[in-house]
């Protein structure tokens, strides 16, 4: 049995006039080809017989991805009640899969925070609660981000641990720092940490996609998402380091009483393991 692709020439059509008809199927087709999306969804047909933390496994084992955990130990202690997972998201894929991999096995009832691209991985459903960040704080959330975070408030809420992404978009390229990292983590991520008052687990992604990715984000960030499925695959046969912080307990985040104390704290708490872990300091 085939599973339904991740994207269709349908959906390519109602997203740009220029990709329906005759001619426009003919050069959507020559798109995803180049683009890597047909790649994709031949990745997502072969291991859709799976399901939850299984299918995140199959995947990464297909596509060649192993991952080193650092500080391991960590989560041995992890509790029976509810947490929240921060990470950077240098990635913005297979970061959201290898969560899954990692806390889904130890935690069946772990979900992530997610974009509206991974959230159409039904395998994941379980797995994934879907958001859509404005990234602009005059701009009102949508409807679908509303109901997206009041899931996730009565999945912790009813003693389940949640991943989020602070940021709400893939990490880029800093010109003035000269660095990868993310964009400001979103207000209304650490205000639903606030309001949770549940322990928080850093978890820091080490390493990141190509050079030419980033690149393109200096033209326009739609370009630099194009490129997303082809770097899910020139990941194949490296190993990557993800790093386990220590439990920030609801007594240690309370010491911050607005929201941008907060947000750094919880930022650094990410970023120092990256610099620790990587240069040692």
């Amino acid at each position: 049995m085939t599973a339904m692709p991740l994207l269709t020439l349908n959906e390519l059509g109602s997203v740009a006039p220029a990709f329906r008809g005759k001619a426009g199927n003919a050069f959507a087709r020559l798109l995803m080809k180049a683009l890597a999306v047909d790649k994709v969804n031949d990745l997502y047909d072969r291991n859709s017989l799976h399901r939850g933390p299984a299918f995140a496994e199959s995947v990464l084992k297909d596509i060649g991805v192993d991952y080193e955990i650092l500080h391991p130990e960590r989560l041995v202690s992890l509790p029976d009640s509810p947490f929240i997972t921060i990470s950077n998201h240098p990635y913005g894929s297979i970061d959201g899969v290898m969560l899954v991999d990692i806390f889904g096995h130890l935690r069946p009832d772990y979900k992530v925070m997610v974009n509206r691209f991974l959230s159409r991985i039904e395998t994941l459903g379980e797995n994934f609660i879907c958001v859509t960040p404005t990234g602009n704080v005059k701009e009102a959330p949508t409807r679908e981000s509303i109901m997206g975070v009041k899931a996730a408030m009565e999945h912790v809420k009813a003693g389940h641990p949640l991943g989020i992404f602070p940021s709400g978009a893939v990490s880029d390229l800093s010109l003035k720092d000269r660095c990868i990292r993310d964009r400001e983590w979103q207000e209304a991520a650490v205000r639903l940490i606030m309001k949770l008052k549940v322990p928080v687990l850093p978890v820091a992604f080490m390493d990141r996609n190509s050079d030419f990715y980033y690149s393109l984000g200096l033209i326009d960030w739609r370009v630099r998402l194009l490129r997303l499925p082809s770097e899910v695959f020139n990941k194949r046969g490296k190993r990557t380091r993800i790093s386990i912080g220590e439990m920030i307990t609801p007594e240690q985040q309370s010491k911050f009483k607005d929201v941008d104390g907060l947000r750094a704290f919880l930022r650094s708490s990410v970023y120092n393991l990256v610099n620790k872990d990587t240069y040692g300091k």
